[in-house]
C-alpha cells in the first residue's frame, strides 16, 4: 500500500494543533526520536493518570531542561478520567505555567498510548485534542494484520504530521498468567529483527515496540532477562527506515539498566508504574483502604478505582507527593535516560524553546 509521507508539523497542516502565544506546541515522534537517536539518549513517556503526576513530570522536564512525552492508554482513559481532551487542556495549561515561571520552553510530545480497541475512534479523538503520535498497537494480531490495521490509520494521520508508533512481540503485565508463561522461554518470544523491519518499512512509523523481556509493572525479578542485544539489532535494522525503539515497561529497572538499554539504542522509554506508586504513598491509608475495598469488589487493581475517588483526591494537599516525583523523575532523566541537558539540541528544529 502506498502510504502518505509524514507531512511537517505545523498549523497549516494540522488544525487541531494547539499553539500558545510563546509559538509552543507538542511535536511528534519523528522529531522527538530522531535527536534523541543523533546524541544517543532517551526520551522518557510518562502515563499521565492524573493532574499531579502532570505537573511532576512538567517540572521536572523544565528543571532538568529535557524533553519528555506525556501519554495516556486507551484503557487508562476512563478509569483515570483522562480522555486524550482532558488530558490536552491539562496539559497546555501547565506548560504556560512552566514557560512563565522559566522563560524557556522544552519539547513535549503528546501520545496515545496502547490503542487496541477503537482504533478509529480513538484516533480520531486524538487528533481533536491535539495529540502528535498514537501507538496502535494490534501485536495480538497476525504480523500482516498487524500490518494492515496500522496502515489504515497511517492513511489518516500523516498528512497532519501526526506520527505513529506500532508494537510487534506483545509486552505482558508482570504476573499475568501470560507473562508467567512467556518468562519460563522467554528468548523465544523476543520480537524477530525482520518482523520489527518489515513492520516499520511497510506502516512508516517511527516508534517501534518491541518484546525483549520487558514487562509492564514492577519486575518481580531484581536482574530480568532484558534482550540487550536483541534491542540493538533491531536499532541498527530500522535505524535507516527513520524508526527507533521503544521501550515499555521500565518501572523497577535500575538507572545503569536503562543506560544500557540507551546505549544499545531505545529512544522512548515508557516509565509509569513507579511514579504512581510514590503518588499512592502520600495517600491517606483510610482513602487507600477505601479504593482497595471497591476495588476487590469490583475486580479490579487498585489504579483502576481511580476515578471514583477523584474528587476526594482534589481535596488533599498533594504538594509533598508532587515534589517526590519530581525529584524521581528529574533523577531518573539525569541518571537512567541521559535526556538532562538534550533541550539545547532542538533548539534548531523548534524556534520557540528560548533556551
Amino acid at each position: 500500500m502506498d502510504l502518505p509521507e509524514l507531512a511537517e508539523l505545523n498549523k497549516q497542516n494540522n488544525p487541531h494543533l494547539r499553539v500558545l502565544p510563546s509559538g509552543f506546541h507538542a511535536i511528534n515522534l519523528r522529531q522527538m526520536m530522531s535527536v534523541a537517536d543523533k546524541h544517543n539518549f532517551g526520551v522518557v513517556a510518562i502515563n499521565q493518570r492524573n493532574k499531579y503526576i502532570m505537573r511532576a513530570t512538567l517540572e521536572a522536564a523544565w528543571k532538568t531542561k529535557s524533553p519528555v512525552i506525556l501519554e495516556i492508554a486507551e484503557s487508562e482513559t476512563s478509569y483515570c478520567n483522562m480522555l486524550p481532551e482532558r488530558l490536552s487542556d491539562f496539559a497546555h495549561e501547565i506548560i504556560q505555567e512552566m514557560i512563565d515561571k522559566y522563560g524557556y520552553s522544552v519539547p513535549v510530545g503528546l501520545h496515545h498510548d496502547h490503542v487496541q480497541k477503537d482504533t478509529e475512534g480513538c484516533t480520531q479523538r486524538s487528533i481533536e485534542a491535539g495529540f502528535t503520535s498514537i501507538l496502535i498497537d494490534l501485536s495480538k494480531l497476525s504480523l500482516e494484520g498487524n500490518i494492515a490495521g496500522c496502515q489504515e490509520i497511517a492513511k489518516k494521520i500523516y498528512p497532519l504530521g501526526v506520527d505513529l508508533e506500532v508494537e510487534e512481540g506483545v509486552v505482558h503485565s508482570v504476573g499475568s498468567e501470560e507473562a508467567e508463561k512467556v518468562a519460563a522461554d522467554v528468548e523465544n518470544y523476543y520480537s524477530k529483527v525482520d518482523d520489527m523491519h518489515k513492520l516499520m518499512a511497510e506502516t512508516g512509523g517511527t516508534g517501534a515496540s518491541c518484546f525483549i523481556g520487558n514487562q509492564h509493572g514492577i519486575y518481580k525479578e531484581e536482574n530480568p532477562r532484558i534482550g540487550y542485544d536483541r534491542l540493538k539489532e533491531i536499532a541498527d535494522s530500522i535505524r535507516p527506515l527513520g524508526a527507533y525503539p521503544v521501550m515499555h515497561g521500565g518501572s523497577g529497572l535500575k538507572p545503569e539498566q536503562f543506560q544500557i538499554l540507551v546505549n544499545n539504542g531505545a529512544r522512548k522509554i515508557n516509565y509509569a508504574t513507579s511514579i504512581q506508586n510514590i503518588f499512592f504513598k502520600h495517600t491517606p491509608q483510610e482513602l487507600l483502604d477505601r479504593m482497595d475495598a471497591k476495588g476487590e469488589e469490583m475486580g479490579r487493581p487498585r489504579r483502576k478505582v481511580y476515578m471514583l475517588f477523584e474528587e476526594e483526591f482534589d481535596q488533599l494537599d498533594h504538594t509533598a507527593a508532587v515534589e517526590e516525583m519530581t525529584d524521581h523523575i528529574a533523577m531518573m532523566m539525569t541518571e537512567a535516560f541521559n535526556s538532562a541537558d538534550k533541550a539545547q539540541y532542538y533548539v534548531e528544529m523548534l524556534d520557540f524553546l528560548n533556551l
